[in-house]
């Protein structure tokens, strides 16, 4: 289990953060929490499109791929 800082998707103006635990290997990242500033865990609450874009970053990030979606 891995976890990365990715912007958070419910702050329009991108400044807020989230703590993302995952596990697996890009392609096949598997989103686990997403824990906010306030300790809860939004991830139930992001729609698929939030979902790939914690993905993209993630996968970005530690695997450099350019698209994960």
């Amino acid at each position: 289990m891995m976890s990365h800082r990715c912007l958070d998707p419910h702050d329009s103006y991108a400044q807020a953060e989230v703590l993302v635990t995952f596990e697996g290997v890009f392609p096949d990242v598997h989103l686990l929490s997403a824990i906010d500033g306030e300790g809860d865990d939004i991830l139930p609450d992001l729609i698929d499109e939030q979902r790939r874009d914690l993905i993209q970053e993630i996968a970005e990030f530690h695997y450099g791929a350019r698209s994960a979606a």
